[in-house]
């Protein structure tokens, strides 16, 4: 049978359920598919901010953010300490940042002393401060 958008129909015996057992099944908990919590342009915060999850901030945040992602938008700017498993920044970051993974956008600015173990530049970007790299090369 098909449907109005000449798609086959899937049958309710064709279905298979789901093993718990099943380790490739995304679960809420993974970042792939955890919503998004947004900063939004205009918005000025000013305080401690710890969670996990992903965070979007496109207006300004200055105090310390502890999260698992973080992507500063082309609006946003951050002011302070930042701790994040991975930091994208495509605004402006200021400040202290620890992470694993950092990627610069172009025309991104960042002006901190940064402890990361990755990072990744498109051209365009700027930084500026104290680099730290904890990752070591094993030859």
């Amino acid at each position: 049978m098909f449907n109005k958008y000449k798609q086959p129909i899937m049958k309710t015996s064709e279905i298979k359920p789901i093993s718990h057992e099943d380790k490739s099944v995304l679960t809420p908990t993974s970042p792939s598919i955890q919503k998004t919590s947004i900063i939004s342009d205009g918005a000025v915060l000013d305080g401690n901010f710890t969670f996990k999850g992903l965070l979007h901030l496109d207006g300004v945040f200055k105090g310390a953010i502890k999260v698992d992602k973080i992507t500063i938008g082309k609006s946003g700017l951050f002011d302070g300490k930042l701790d994040a498993d991975i930091v994208v920044v495509i605004g402006d970051l200021k400040g202290e940042v620890n992470c694993r993974e950092l990627v610069l956008n172009a025309h991104s600015s960042v002006t901190a002393k940064v402890t990361y173990s990755t990072i990744k530049m498109q051209a365009g970007s700027f930084i500026s401060g104290q680099l730290t790299c904890t990752h070591k090369n094993v030859v």
